[in-house]
């Protein structure tokens, strides 16, 4: 008996010993002798593994022991004052990381790394200027143009939160089965404002949660990503009961004077919702074809929701004015990335549903007579 525990002891130490490591050095310039915290970043919790101390140049040694062989892992590396670097680590890695005690650090050997870094060097300059607005607005706190300085900086702030979000998007999109998205989709100002904060935002957990569980299937993050997704369309539904009344995703964007317009606000009408890309000069010209749909039935209970997939707001409003376009034209600027989009599930553009007075999509995709016959009989 004692010899089987014995075994089973050695092969214990064996295993830890085997376990899968990286190794991590490097040189903080501004930080001799310094403690180093490191932190393991996990799904729901933050957990210091160990300090260290850098030496008279401020250098650094870690051999870091990962949970998983195949799982990288977030480690987030700080001195007493200062947020030095997070690292995304996989098994095996050799990384080297230099800092001057500022975010733009050098880091190699680690291409997880160089992704968080990439996606955070943009977030910190978002994050500057979002600092830098609401010091204006402190500064003119009490005085008599605070309301004027207070719209302006509204909508300055609006801009600057949009364009990082299309920003992280596109991280999201173009790196789907890197952990490094994940710190995309979570994204937070200081102030606490989410990225992606909006109960629409959960088809991006979804769509990270699926991509990424064909690769890590076990890992906790994927739980926690699905658990997100759950959470934000139980928010979604709660704050928009219409949803489940009236039978079809709702629709909530600004149209080109910046006023949302919701597509359940058409309650009773025939409704052809019709996604399309502006920058197309074919898809420009079949709006002449639209319109002579809208004039010859508008009067009879029509009304079209054209939803555009744009990055470029000013061009398609001037585009929407250009051609007197006279229907509700709504974009959120986000492209082929729209929520709404992920919504109606539109591979392609142009798409189109139509849905009846009752509040039911009855068809889609229909084209020249085939769509005026459908919006005919509707109509009647």
């Amino acid at each position: 008996m004692k010899k089987i525990i014995l075994l089973l002891v050695l092969v214990a130490i064996a295993w830890s010993c085997t376990k899968p490591t990286a190794n991590i050095s490097g040189c903080i310039y501004t930080a001799p002798n310094a403690k180093l915290s490191i932190s393991q970043i996990g799904a729901t919790t933050q957990l210091l593994l160990d300090t260290i101390y850098t030496d008279a140049k401020g250098c650094f040694k870690y051999k870091f022991k990962l949970p998983s062989a195949t799982e990288p892992a977030f480690l987030y590396l700080k001195t007493d004052s200062t947020q030095i670097a997070t690292l995304l680590v996989k098994a095996g890695e050799k990384i080297e990381l230099t800092s001057d005690g500022t975010p733009q650090y050098t880091v190699s050997g680690s291409d997880g790394s160089l992704l968080v870094q990439e996606l955070n060097k943009g977030f910190n300059t978002s994050m500057l200027r979002f600092d830098s607005l609401y010091k204006v607005l402190d500064e003119h706190k009490g005085t008599k143009d605070y309301d004027a300085v207070y719209k302006r900086i509204n909508i300055e702030l609006g801009s600057v939160y949009v364009k990082q979000k299309r920003e992280a998007i596109k991280f999201i999109f173009t790196y789907p089965k890197s952990f490094a998205s994940i710190a995309a989709i979570y994204q937070r100002y200081p102030t606490g404002l989410q990225v992606f904060a909006s109960a629409d935002d959960g088809i991006y957990f979804k769509m990270l949660h699926d991509s990424l569980q064909t690769v890590y299937p076990k890992s906790a993050y994927i739980a926690m990503l699905h658990d997100e997704y759950e959470h934000r369309i139980r928010e979604r539904d709660l704050g928009d009961m219409s949803v489940e009344e009236i039978g079809f995703p709702d629709l909530d964007l600004p149209d080109v004077n910046a006023q949302r317009v919701k597509l359940s606000s058409l309650e009773g009408k025939v409704v052809l919702v019709y996604f399309w890309a502006p920058a197309s000069v074919e898809q420009r010209m079949e709006n002449n074809e639209l319109l002579s749909l809208y004039n010859k039935y508008s009067t009879k209970g029509l009304e079209i929701y054209q939803v555009a997939l744009d990055l470029d707001k000013p061009a398609w409003a001037k585009q929407v004015k250009t051609q007197n376009l006279p229907w509700i034209n709504v974009c959120d600027g986000l492209g082929a990335s729209s929520p709404a989009a992920q919504l109606y599930n539109v591979q392609r553009v142009p798409a189109s549903y139509i849905i009846d007075k009752q509040g039911q999509i009855v068809s889609s995709n229909l084209l020249g007579k085939d769509l005026e016959k459908k919006i005919a009989e509707l109509c009647k």
